[in-house]
């Protein structure tokens, strides 16, 4: 069995040709003998090569064909209905039936090289538990290998024909159920609005569309609501909407000039039509959470994010703010401690609106606490003033402090301008505290916090203080008066977030900066807030001259940075939006060990999206992101690929 087999064919080649030779010469230095040469040699081919099947036979006869054992071997694969071979060194020496009759259509291949008989058949592949398919003569098998010598050269290996089973899995994958939750986001801001004829119409419109995608893809659709639909579809037809991206989002704004956006929610890969049903019920309430107007698939591998390039429609009916804040505030009565917590490298947005909470907090007779890194944040001139206010020296505390507080059952936790435990000052805290509330204005983000007692998440608004403004009037007393310095602090936070207005700022945004200057917010003061070293100014400065333009988004990269400096990265991403021609702007600064990146834009771009292919998160026009284990180069390259995928 050591022997090479496969070398016999060689082996009467080279036999054939050498006597083909030998006759040659003969016949040249015996021109006489010719004619008989000539015969002898046709007469060697032919035999040779008729006789070549018996040959293989007498082979395979003296090998396994002698010996009692070998013969019990040979008769127990033999009488298998599944195709099976003996491979020694790669080529086959022996099969049964099933073998010769399914795989080679009733040929022979004894010492033929496996890898010609089955291609694309790795013999180590299939010696795991579940085997490897393969495609021969157009069926499928599964085969399965198993070593039978110690020197690892000789092999059983078995063929299972599983064509029908692996058809059937198919179609039962095919015609699985997909469902597709639709709302038409600007219905109740918008639509309802218009005159009753032109509502109709419009309507009508966006009836015909769903309806007629849904009967492209063999399915049903149903109008549940005046702005609901459900639409069900096999898994085989879901590819049409996949791949041309949900281009339904792109011809329903086109039917009355942006006036119509639908949000998508699609839940696929549950075991029934009630798991899918609430997996869309949970992608839909993801996609109106950053903004609508885009699709959300949710499986059990997680979400999938198509369209969200127009900016959130502001909802004008302040109801639910109230709803809200009677709910937040029976929740403050029943804490023993409050702890409030904005993101990493908190800003002048998540300290404004944490004071914001804080003073609504000390309102109802509760001690708060905002728990803030003082080495990283960027809003240590708000910090400091607030520190200089009488009643509020001991209002900021440490992660590590707040700790102790978060073991207890009664302590309370109020996350603001951020919905991720990784974002937070510390993700430890938010897991540890068991009551959790979140206000926050940036779109939702895969990890959200899930379970809150009260979630205020609103991505039409302009900040997280904006938020807060519209809580507290239903919250604090009638005779408690807000400190300056309060109304300062939220008024920095939603001019930080607005770029003094400039961006994304509504009609509730100019109430809320209305309603703070008349609560003592002092403009020049505010100001004073965003004043910065000129150390900070030298860095924002090298930060835009060293800046390079890439498909319209300006791209600086800077390495070495001390954390004193960081307050440059949103500034320099702010201002190289002024260059001509820049519709948005990504500043990647290494510190230690890990690159910070801060993207803005002026709306024509969703820098939310390009963040989250790095792994971060929030709205259209200001978003963030953090990489660890990555050197500056590898960053820039991942800004421009992630660039490259939202041009497409």
């Amino acid at each position: 069995m050591k022997n090479k087999f496969w070398g016999t064919d060689l082996m009467l080649f080279v036999l054939v040709i050498v006597a083909t030779g030998l006759g040659i010469v003969l016949g040249f230095a015996a021109p006489q003998y010719m004619p008989l040469v000539i015969s002898c040699l046709l007469a060697v081919v032919l035999m040779v090569f008729i006789n070549a099947h018996s040959v293989r036979k007498i082979i395979r006869g003296v090998f396994f064909g002698y010996g009692k054992q070998s013969a019990r071997q040979q008769l127990s694969f033999e009488n298998l209905t599944v195709p099976v071979a003996i491979v020694n060194k790669g080529s086959i020496v022996w099969y049964n039936s099933a073998f010769r009759n399914d795989i080679l259509g009733e040929s022979d291949c004894y010492l033929t090289p496996l890898a010609k008989v089955v291609p694309g058949f790795k013999i180590e592949d299939g010696a795991g538990k579940n085997g490897i398919s393969i495609l021969i003569n157009n069926r499928e098998y599964t085969a399965f290998s198993s070593l039978a010598s110690e020197d690892n050269s000789l092999w059983v290996c078995y063929f299972v024909d599983d064509t029908n089973l692996k058809w059937e899995a198919r179609e039962y994958h095919l015609t699985r159920p997909v469902v597709i939750q639709v709302i038409v986001d600007t219905y109740d801001e918008v639509l309802k609005e218009l005159k009753e004829s032109k509502r109709a119409q419009i309507m009508a419109e966006l009836d015909k569309l769903i309806e007629d995608s849904a009967n492209d893809a063999k399915g049903i659709a149903t109008k549940v609501g005046t702005s609901r639909y459900h639409v069900i579809i096999e898994e085989r037809y879901f590819p049409m909407f996949y791949d041309s991206r949900f281009e339904i989002l792109n011809r329903a704004r086109n039917i009355e000039k942006d006036m119509v956006t639908l949000s998508i929610g699609v839940g696929r890969g549950g075991n029934d039509f009630a798991e899918n049903d609430m997996l869309a019920r949970q992608a839909l309430d993801m996609a109106l959470g950053r903004g609508g107007d885009q699709a959300v698939i949710k499986s059990n591998e997680g979400y999938e994010f198509f369209g969200g390039v127009l900016p959130s429609v502001e909802k004008r009916s302040k109801v639910r703010s109230r709803i809200v804040a009677k709910a937040l505030k029976d929740v403050i009565m029943q804490a023993d401690n409050v702890l409030i917590m904005g993101h990493s490298n908190s800003d002048l947005d998540a300290i404004g609106s944490g004071v914001g909470v804080a003073a609504m907090v000390e309102s109802l007779g509760k001690r708060p606490y905002i728990v803030v890194r003082d080495d990283v944040t960027l809003a240590y001139n708000l910090i400091d003033k607030v520190r200089n206010t009488q009643g509020y020296e001991d209002l900021f505390i440490t992660p590590e402090k707040a700790q102790a507080y978060a073991m207890g059952a009664g302590t309370l936790l109020i996350v603001v301008d951020t919905h991720t435990a990784k974002m937070t000052e510390s993700a430890d805290l938010v897991n540890k505290c068991s009551k959790k509330v979140v206000i926050d204005h940036h779109r939702r983000m895969v990890g959200y916090i899930s379970d809150t007692v009260v979630s205020y998440h609103e991505p039409y608004a302009s900040s997280a203080s904006e938020l807060v403004c519209e809580l507290i009037p239903y919250i604090i007393p009638a005779d408690y008066k807000l400190k300056h310095v309060v109304a300062e602090a939220m008024l920095a936070g939603i001019m930080l977030d607005t770029r003094n207005f400039a961006e994304k700022a509504g009609v509730r945004t100019f109430e809320a900066a209305a309603w703070l200057r008349r609560q003592g917010a002092v403009s020049t003061e505010v100001l004073r807030m965003f004043n910065v070293p000129k150390e900070v100014y030298k860095a924002k400065s090298h930060l835009v001259n060293d800046a390079f333009i890439y498909k319209d988004v300006a791209v600086s990269l800077a390495e070495n940075m001390t954390r004193d400096l960081y307050v440059a990265v949103p500034q320099a991403a702010n201002d190289l939006l002024t260059l001509d021609g820049v519709l948005g702007s990504v500043v990647a600064v290494k510190f230690d060990d890990q690159i910070s990146i801060s993207a803005r834009s002026l709306g024509e771009i969703n820098v939310q999206v390009l963040m989250e292919y790095l792994g971060g998160g929030g709205h259209l026009t200001m978003a963030g992101a953090q990489l660890r284990d990555c050197t500056l180069e590898e960053a820039g390259e991942k800004i421009k690929e992630s660039i490259d995928n939202y041009k497409k």
